[in-house]
């Protein structure tokens, strides 16, 4: 792996937090330390994109990279998108709380930068939250956060069918076919004057309506059922303990920062030896901090630009050699750069943190 001759750039911070303005509100800017942004008692808000988990379903895994696991649940489920597992044997899904659920139940993937780190107290893993239309602030409804949205922007989110149906009672969701490659959008097939009829147009998925939301305590369980509790027995009498839901600190710990140079790349094979595409948010760390084994493959870590508000999510899949990188620097593939700044700038000053 080697990065391709970068153009003479200075970092240039051309994304600014103007580029949030129109999903958060004054209370709500993004950190720039890694720190979960999702406070109680706080109302961000952002767009709903549909969340089509009968259409994440990867291929079950191969009998031969199962027969090693130890546990029927593994080798009869498939990882998808965001920290979501699909079982085929039941089917059913488990989120990043280890909870089940299934695709007709209010579930959200969350943008990275407000779902937290998934393995510190400051995730919002598990959490509920009471979701309100905006342009209809009469309609509301809960969701649980189950997994991570990498595309989504700040203060935005992926809602299950279920939730949609709540939040717009009116929009068929369940007629229309949807595809991230359709630039269609539910405001075209809402227009008096539009020619597109939802039964015969495919749409795009993405930003379908214009939402409020905040942390939430589950709802009651007529609805939505919260996670279920398990019953104790003692000599003396029963003890009932609910499994406990991770609420975020008010000031939560930063995770530990790095900086550096942040480059892009071209190569669509590296150290962790399988194929990717320059399309995929991915990340090649210096050599000082990747090693040369596959430790840090497929890890994943937080980017900030300095002097922007824009925050992404990467895999590690490859080694940047200390002939390119030193320690903190980072080689990024072409999606990734591009969604701090075009290719021309060449480089990047960079803040990045392990998840």
């Amino acid at each position: 792996m080697a990065p391709i001759p970068r153009l003479a750039a200075k970092p240039l911070s051309i994304i600014t937090g103007a580029l949030f303005t129109a999903f958060s509100a004054p209370s709500s800017t993004p950190p720039t330390n890694g720190a979960n942004a999702t406070l109680p008692d706080t109302q961000y808000i952002g767009s709903a994109s549909f969340l089509n988990l009968t259409l994440l379903h990867t291929p079950p895994l191969s009998s031969s990279s199962s027969s090693n696991s130890s546990s029927s649940s593994s080798s009869s489920s498939s990882p998808i998108s965001s920290l979501v597992y699909y079982h085929s044997n039941n089917n059913t899904y488990t989120g990043c709380n280890q909870m089940p659920f299934s695709s007709t139940d209010n579930v959200v993937l969350m943008n990275p930068l407000q779902f937290g780190n998934a393995s510190s107290s400051n995730s919002t893993c598990g959490n509920w939250i009471q979701v309100q239309n905006r342009q209809n602030t009469d309609l509301s409804t809960y969701a649980q956060i189950v997994g991570i949205c990498d595309d989504c922007e700040y203060g935005s989110m992926d809602l299950s069918l279920g939730a949609l149906n709540d939040l717009a009672p009116d929009l068929d969701f369940e007629d229309m076919t949807f595809s991230n490659s359709s630039d269609i959008t539910i405001s075209d097939l809402t227009d008096s004057d539009s020619t597109y009829s939802s039964s015969t147009t495919t749409i795009s998925s993405d930003n379908l309506l214009d939402i409020t939301w905040s942390l939430s305590d589950a709802p009651e369980p007529r609805n939505n059922p919260a996670p279920t509790s398990t019953t104790t027995s003692t000599t003396t009498s029963p003890t009932t303990t609910a499994t406990p839901t991770p609420t975020p600190s008010s000031t939560p710990p930063p995770a530990e920062q790095f900086s550096g140079r942040g480059t892009w790349y071209s190569d669509t094979h590296g150290q962790c030896e399988h194929n990717y595409s320059q399309s995929d948010l991915i990340v090649a760390v210096n050599q000082d901090q990747m090693g040369t084994g596959k430790d840090m493959c497929g890890k994943k870590i937080l980017m900030t630009m300095k002097g922007s508000n824009v925050q992404v999510i990467a895999t590690v899949v490859d080694m940047c050699p200390k002939a390119y990188c030193k320690f903190g620097d980072l080689d990024l593939s072409q999606a990734a750069f591009k969604k701090f700044a075009g290719l021309g700038v060449g480089e990047l000053t960079l803040q990045w943190s392990w998840l």
